[in-house]
């Protein structure tokens, strides 16, 4: 199983970004989107960028994630 999780991007080192999510930093492969900037929201799965998103679309997945954990009512 994959899990997907939405952040921001927080750093970046040529193809490699650090996202940060749920107060943890992880980092991810950006060869998908070579543009990605600082403050860029991303949806991440197995360690790549899979989507650019905006905020709005980020808060709304966290919580999906925190009613799918059990977290959110």
């Amino acid at each position: 199983m994959c899990v997907d999780f939405p952040g921001v991007v927080v750093e970046r080192e040529g193809d490699l970004v650090t996202v940060s999510t749920e107060g943890r930093r992880r980092r991810a492969l950006a060869l998908l989107y070579p543009d990605l900037a600082l403050g860029d929201w991303v949806l991440v799965a197995a360690g790549t960028v899979i989507s650019r998103i905006d905020a709005d679309e980020a808060a709304r997945l966290r919580v999906e994630v925190g009613q799918a954990r059990g977290e959110i009512a």
